[in-house]
């Protein structure tokens, strides 16, 4: 296995925006791999045929606040031409034309104490907090009513290329079959899962685990279906 040390390279100096945006993007990556989690883990319980009777939710898990406190020694620089000399720059008024001062930051470790001489006695300290807010949702996920109908859901998975058994009623219409060729007991439920505005339609056989189910996911919006898996 690669060592994933083998290409790094330690830098001793960096602007302090580039520092606090790479923290914000790694604590927002380790937030989407634990996201990723729930939303595997809520469609491996939907679509379980014991599971799913009892509407269970995924537990989901967030950094509610996220705390930093870096030591670092801080300098002020200024870029050697101003932004009228640059190419492609636009003309500024000559009150403010004036190359910008950026802050630029070394973090205080073993590596830049030894290199550089550094009294760590010396450093700054900076402390971030990082809080997640709530985003803008029109609708709360919980109350939201959806748009199809258990018969047309039921309709959308029968129509796919799952293999579900079916059979017809007295109108002839298309319906899921209570038994199958071999004599065991079929069971066909329909799930809609709010949060995530999907359904799930699922036919097993609750007696005999070796039947393979059907297992389908309607979209509530496009109505399309997804085949999870069939016999």
């Amino acid at each position: 296995m690669a060592d994933p040390l083998t290409n790094v390279v330690e830098v001793f100096s960096a602007p302090i925006e580039s520092v606090i945006i790479a923290l914000g993007t790694g604590i927002a990556e380790a937030q989407k791999q634990l996201d990723a989690n729930s939303i595997a883990t809520q469609e491996a319980l939907d679509t379980d045929p014991i599971l799913s009777r009892y509407g269970l939710q995924a537990t989901w898990y967030q950094f509610p606040r996220v705390d930093l406190q870096l030591k670092i020694a801080l300098s002020v620089t200024q870029d050697s031409a101003p932004p009228t000399m640059r190419a492609g720059a636009v003309a500024l008024p000559m009150a403010i034309s004036a190359s910008p001062l950026r802050l630029q930051l070394q973090p205080v470790s073993a590596s830049y104490q030894t290199q550089f001489d550094y009294d760590a006695q010396a450093s700054s300290t900076i402390t971030l907090s990082i809080v997640p807010v709530t985003p803008p949702r029109p609708n709360d996920p919980v109350t939201i009513q959806p748009a199809m109908t258990p018969l047309e859901v039921q309709n959308a998975a029968l129509a796919s290329a799952a293999q579900f058994v079916t059979t017809k009623d007295g109108q002839g219409n298309t319906v899921p079959a209570d038994v199958d060729g071999s004599g065991n007991k079929l069971q066909f439920d329909v799930n809609f899962n709010a949060a995530g505005r999907l359904w799930y339609v699922l036919q097993y056989a609750p007696s005999n685990r070796a039947v393979a189910p059907a297992v389908v996911a309607v979209d509530d919006a496009t109505k399309s279906v997804r085949i999870i898996s069939t016999p």
